[in-house]
């Protein structure tokens, strides 16, 4: 009974340890399958040398390098119009005009100006009239303040003034008088007694002049006449005859004046001039008055500063024009000038029209929008950068530039300015920074959004180790690598020849033969960083060695990630 109760201890026992075997074979084949799975998924890569690129990435709209709306300043209609979009300009290229009849009167009248302010001009720079005339302004000036001083002068041509004015009074009052006295019966009568003479010898001359052409047309002369002497007998009696007839018409017309009453626009031009005489003889007494006994001294001030005046304009003007006078002028064309440019639109620089808003006869109101012209020479992008990264930015770095709208290409541009001052938005500070692009083609256009990747250091001949294969381990960076052990070579080791024996499977499937010390974190210093690889200023890495690029956390946190970081090279 006892021995049959050991025999079943035994094989209890020995099953218990046949069961604890087999679970225990059973975990490890578990745990060697997850570990062939990890090291399945394991990357590594080969460190290499190389240069590092470190950029800044922003985004930025392209703009034109100078963009203008050109507008109309006044109200009319448009003329013409010699540009459409798209066409290609110059600075000062006329795009279009308005109809000079229908512009304001202003503009109208400010072409008048301009000729006048353009003389005005030439006057000054050419012409010594204005000299003239302020040299002559002293030198009366002078000699009023003389005769002034020495009235002798002064009132013997006050004296003289009056004689004038009293024989001029007198002319035209017998003038007058005769002019309203009907004429006497002796003067008809002797006018008549001349007019019947007149006709009488009108008469005699008429029968002289037609017995003499009877002479000159007669065909036979006797041998004492002359044909020469008839015909310049003929020619003389003519020219009697037609002053006769002139005196005869005369003597007709005096003869029935006498006898018409004066006409009323004679007498009114007689009586003026008999009123205006009358008041040039009193003025002549009145200056009399006022000179017979010498100037006052009232009189001598106004003299003498009249002559300071003329000093002055003289002196102004006797070097030339002055600068003031110059200026003054040339303001006045100037301000014609760009009144008469209100009726026309000129290019203000070499661009492209990008829009047209006008036609041939549009009526057309201050403020309307005429053109846009663009820039294309030269394109430009604003963009943002924080206040972080703005001090690694230069003016002259190269940048690269990419579109959303053009795929698979990439353009260049460089830094041209960068703001002095920085502002605020949402509680970030960032400074406007411009790049010029240097390769733009017909696909970039003004209004498009850019990437842009500025290059703000560039190191060459590094050590690089790509930023996925960083990791942090108690504060320091590290990177995984494979130490000694059967899995040293990679993953593959893992499917290497087991060992031999009647007991190979057990001890392979508990591990033996495998180092636990097959992947190390090495400690790295790290230098300039990109957004993909990182410059490694020291550590236990060089050149070709091979390094995990994504560990996996399950096998770090397991046996073979948890060794010393030593390892042999």
């Amino acid at each position: 009974m006892s021995k049959k109760l050991n025999r079943k201890r035994l094989i209890v026992i020995i099953s218990i340890l046949v069961l604890l075997v087999v679970g225990l074979l059973a975990a490890r084949l578990i745990g060697q399958r997850q570990m062939t799975t990890f090291f399945n998924e394991l990357e590594t890569v080969i460190l290499q040398r190389g240069s590092l690129i470190s950029y800044i990435e922003a985004d930025g709209v392209v703009r034109s390098a100078q963009s203008s709306v050109l507008r109309w300043d006044i109200s009319a209609e448009v003329r013409e119009v010699v540009v459409a979009v798209g066409d290609q300009v110059e600075k000062g290229q006329t795009l279009a005009s308005l109809g000079k009849n229908t512009l304001p009167a202003s503009v109208i009248l400010a072409q008048v100006d301009l000729i006048d302010a353009q003389q005005e001009l030439d006057d000054l720079h050419n012409s010594r009239l204005l000299q003239a005339e302020a040299q002559k302004a002293v030198e009366d000036a002078q000699q009023a303040l003389e005769d002034a001083y020495n009235p002798a002068m002064t009132q013997a041509q006050a004296q003289a003034a009056i004689a004038n004015a009293e024989r001029d009074l007198e002319r035209a009052q017998r003038h007058y008088d005769i002019l309203m006295t009907p004429a006497s019966a002796w003067s008809l009568q002797q006018i008549n007694s001349n007019i019947l003479l007149t006709e009488k010898n009108l008469i005699d001359l008429e029968e002289d002049v037609a017995e003499t052409e009877k002479k000159v047309n007669q065909t036979v002369l006797h041998p004492f006449e002359s044909r020469i002497f008839y015909k310049q007998l003929y020619s003389n009696l003519q020219i009697q005859l037609a002053e006769t007839q002139k005196r005869y018409v005369t003597l007709v017309d005096r003869y029935n004046e006498l006898q018409a009453p004066p006409d009323p626009s004679d007498v009114a031009v007689a009586e003026a001039a008999l009123f205006a005489a009358r008041a040039q003889l009193a003025d002549a007494h009145r200056q009399w008055q006022r000179v017979k006994d010498g100037p006052t001294q009232a009189e001598i001030a106004v003299l003498e500063a009249k002559l300071e005046d003329a000093q002055r304009e003289w002196d102004r003007l006797k070097d030339g024009p002055t600068t003031d006078d110059i200026t003054s002028v040339e303001a006045r064309i100037a301000a014609s000038q760009a009144l008469l440019a209100k009726a026309v639109i000129n290019s203000p620089f070499d661009g492209v029209i990008t829009e047209a808003n006008i036609n041939p006869g549009d009526q057309i109101d201050t403020g309307d929008i005429a053109f846009r012209l663009d820039d294309l020479a030269h394109l430009f992008v604003d963009l943002q950068v924080s206040e972080i990264d703005i001090n690694s930015v230069d003016v002259g770095q190269d940048v690269i530039l990419t579109y959303d709208a053009v795929l698979a290409k990439e353009y260049h541009g460089r830094v041209v300015a960068i703001s002095p001052v920085g502002t605020e938005t949402g509680g970030v500070v960032s400074f406007e920074v411009t790049i010029e692009l240097m390769d733009a083609d017909e696909a970039i256009r003004p209004g498009m959004t850019a990437t842009v990747d500025i290059e703000i250091s560039r190191i060459e001949n590094t050590l690089l180790v790509p930023n996925q294969a960083i990791r942090a381990l108690e504060g320091q960076r590290v990177v995984y690598a494979f130490g000694d052990g059967i899995i040293s070579g990679g993953p593959a080791a893992l499917s290497e020849e087991r060992p031999s024996g009647p007991f190979g499977g057990l001890a392979q499937a508990f591990g033996a033969g495998a180092s636990p010390s097959m992947i190390l974190p090495i400690p790295i210093t790290v230098g300039v960083t990109s957004d993909n690889y990182s410059e490694v200023l020291s550590g236990d890495l060089a050149e070709g060695d091979e390094i995990l690029l994504n560990p996996i956390a399950e096998l770090l946190n397991s046996p073979l990630g948890q060794r010393g970081p030593t390892r042999n090279r």
